[in-house]
């Protein structure tokens, strides 16, 4: 498999895992031939990495088709070529992107009798320039059962790989939870013709995860996840193209779009009602380290468009105050608990005169277009902003849940009604991913929800603050 992700104006990360040892070698060039390509070398690549391999290019060419083969190279001898293309990003053409979250959930991983992942095929008929996976990139937590009982009396069959038949904590099993996407055809293309910007939320290692958290279920040896959380990132970083070691940053792609990525599971506190009034450690949800970075860079960021992508939506209610909630919000009210850590982010914003900033999300298993305004809400220091959801990608359907007024969240459209049948299996069409288009001239936004067969659902248009 091959795959490369962040790619900005001028640079990308190649990533690839062979079938043996060996050094990375790449070679680039402007034509599909390979006429007079460039030819760079990447690390190494061998059981400690689990034969993955990376690198990262600075000074690719601006808004130009890139077309790339990897390969691994031992002792002189070079493995078969594998081949992909991309575009890099340009100031003088339209900005078109996909996004969405959560594949292999609620026990559904690849069924070859129903044509595997399809959903990324529909993704790679689009022709995005690049899709940003906001987390659950695989649920370590869910095994696949060989069959699942369709409600319709159908049957899902899987393909079960012995690292997805239980239970995930090793660092083998972790890493095959990984390999597992790449053995589907879907996904494999999809990642040779559109480069990807990798998130990640909880089902990466367990289900509502925090550092620290005990772990109370007899299928896991480990008492506590932080060792699990250890191994998932290694994995994670492993199968990603990402270089360093974290996971909030921020992809610049031309002067009509940033975009943020956000980490809320590694520096959040523990799970609770969260309902603190003032804030401190047991609020912290991205962490002030994370949290100033992002004020700073919005504040510094110079492109039409701002995006956010964060993991966890920011309004959906989880608890509503009678149990622990694992995302930001509590119940209706004033700004309690991890609300206190987004109330401080978009006051900044506010003061700051930072404009055309949109979160996306993923994590709930449906797709909604939600419009968060002062004039609705308990706390009414920011300016009014957009939150996309989109998802899942090859997991079961979610559920509508309440929004939480705090942010004066109110929902424009979703793509489920209220009270569907949970964990409706991904043959039964509610898949959903999402698709932006920002247009080079003028800067207009437009937001459009797609199924997986390629339907468009919703679309939505944004004029950027100030035409």
């Amino acid at each position: 498999s091959i795959a490369v992700g962040d790619v900005s104006k001028k640079s990308g990360t190649f990533w690839l895992r062979g079938r043996r040892n060996g050094r990375m070698v790449v070679q680039i060039a402007d034509n599909a031939d390979f006429r007079n390509p460039r030819e760079l070398w990447g690390s190494a690549a061998s059981t400690a990495t689990d034969y993955t391999a990376k690198l990262r290019v600075e000074d690719l060419p601006a808004n130009q088709r890139v077309f790339w083969r990897g390969t691994l190279e031992q002792a002189g001898d070079r493995a078969e070529w594998m081949m992909g293309s991309f575009l890099t990003a340009g100031a003088d053409r339209d900005v078109r992107f996909a996004w969405g979250g959560d594949t292999g959930g609620q026990g559904f991983g690849i069924d070859d009798s129903r044509g595997g992942m399809t959903i990324f095929d529909a993704i790679r008929q689009q022709k995005p320039d690049f899709l940003m996976h906001l987390g659950d990139l695989v649920y370590s937590d869910q095994p696949f059962p060989e069959k699942i009982a369709l409600p319709n009396g159908q049957t899902w069959r899987n393909l079960v790989t012995p690292e997805t038949a239980k239970v995930s904590e090793t660092l083998d099993e972790l890493r095959g939870r990984f390999r597992y996407n790449h053995i589907d055809d879907n996904f494999r293309q999809m990642l040779t013709e559109v480069p990807i910007l990798h998130a990640w939320d909880d089902h990466e290692a367990k289900n509502n995860r925090y550092p620290g958290m005990p772990i109370k279920d007899a299928r896991y040896k480990a008492y506590n996840v932080d060792p699990i959380n250890l191994r998932a990132r290694r994995a994670f970083f492993e199968y990603t193209p990402i270089m360093g070691d974290r996971i909030y940053r921020k992809v610049p792609y031309g002067p009509l779009l940033d975009v943020f990525l956000l980490d809320t599971r590694s520096y959040r506190g523990p799970n609770s009602k969260n309902d603190q009034p003032t804030y401190g450690p047991a609020a912290e949800w991205l962490g002030p380290c994370q949290r100033d970075w992002l004020k700073r860079e919005l504040k510094a960021s110079t492109a039409t468009w701002k995006i956010i992508g964060c993991d966890m939506p920011l309004a959906m209610l989880s608890g509503g105050g009678k149990k622990n909630s694992d995302n930001a919000t509590n119940a209706a009210g004033p700004p309690l608990g991890r609300e206190l850590e987004i109330a401080n982010i978009l006051s900044d914003i506010k003061a700051n005169g930072v404009q055309n900033t949109v979160w996306l999300t993923a994590d709930l298993h449906f797709a909604t277009s939600t419009r968060f305004h002062p004039d609705n809400a308990r706390f009414k220091d920011f300016l009014p902003f957009w939150e996309f959801m989109a998802g899942p990608l090859n997991a079961g359907t979610g559920v509508r849940h309440e929004l939480d007024d705090t942010f004066g969240a109110t929902t424009e459209w979703a793509s489920i009604p209220e009270g569907i049948e949970r964990h409706l299996a991904p043959s039964e069409g509610k898949q959903y991913y999402g698709i932006i288009e920002i247009a080079a001239t003028g800067g207009r936004m437009t937001v459009r929800f797609y199924d997986a067969a390629g339907k468009e659902l919703h679309q939505q248009i944004i004029e950027p603050a100030g035409t």
